[in-house]
């Protein structure tokens, strides 16, 4: 039997916990380091948002890895959030310490045998060409919404010299740009802006697409498949993102990002609503 094959304790449809994928004998060495540092992750960020620590939460969802690390020093196993430089600045003395007192909390209590934590910036990728591909940037041969990243890789999917996490990002961006310049009068149009790195009170964030139509500002966020174990938080961002000067706030599921029909639907309805906040 394979491990696809296998099904967890409970019934066939009941999702895997990380304790089933630990626990699996099936389960590489590998796959349970990176399990056990995603629960590491998951499980602080679950017990800040109960605290009220809405800010580092969303601190933590911006970690772009978490990995566990041998130590030949200490002869540890060590627990590392890479963030990107941007993110990176957030972390102060204060927000670092609270940080690891929620990791020491569920480390205790998971027992995983990690026992310390550190945080540190995203560490470039380059190739043999990376002279090349500083010097084109430099230049301004890059998407111009990416200049905060500090990789110099290409991106994978571009559009109008705007990069895109995936290919839903690019999707809606697409649709968007069909009503910007097929559907709505040029002196009534849209503006779109893919994955601007932005400041409210508290928090660095970066939406998935920041439209403004009729002086008005809203925000697009595309929900991934795990969306709903992130609805308290998403709604909490929202709130912020109201409080300082976004006028609305609106999702799009993955299925909608599927169906062309469904999309338009939902995105002129998600202009109607901008236009219409007060």
């Amino acid at each position: 039997m394979n491990q696809q094959a296998q099904s967890a304790p409970g019934g066939p449809d009941r999702p895997r916990t990380y304790d089933d994928i630990i626990n699996d004998s099936w389960t590489s060495e590998e796959d349970q380091r990176r399990a056990k540092a995603d629960s590491l992750l998951g499980h602080m960020a679950s017990l800040l948002f109960q605290r009220g620590k809405i800010s580092l939460v969303h601190l933590l969802l911006q970690a772009r890895k978490s990995e566990i690390e041998w130590d030949d020093e200490s002869q540890t196993n060590d627990l590392w959030l890479d963030f990107d430089p941007g993110v990176f600045t957030e972390f102060t003395e204060e927000i670092t310490e609270e940080l690891k007192d929620a990791f020491n909390r569920v480390a205790n209590r998971l027992n995983y045998g990690i026992e310390w934590i550190g945080f540190r910036e995203t560490l470039p990728s380059v190739g043999p060409d990376w002279r090349e591909q500083l010097q084109g940037m430099l230049n301004g041969d890059r998407p111009t919404n990416q200049s905060r990243r500090s990789a110099p890789e290409k991106p994978q999917f571009i559009q109008d010299r705007l990069a895109f996490t995936n290919s839903g990002e690019q999707r809606v961006y697409q649709a968007l740009k069909h009503l910007q310049e097929k559907e709505l009068p040029p002196e009534e149009t849209i503006s779109i802006f893919p994955l601007p790195n932005g400041r409210v009170p508290g928090h660095t964030w970066e939406p998935d697409l920041l439209v403004t139509y009729r002086g008005r500002a809203g925000v697009l966020e595309i929900d991934g498949p795990h969306h709903r174990t992130r609805r308290a938080v998403d709604t909490s961002r929202d709130h912020l993102l109201r409080d300082a000067g976004i006028a609305f706030v609106d999702r799009i599921t993955v299925e909608a990002v599927d169906n062309p029909q469904e999309l338009m639907t939902s995105l002129k309805r998600f202009l109607r609503r901008l236009k219409e906040t007060a």
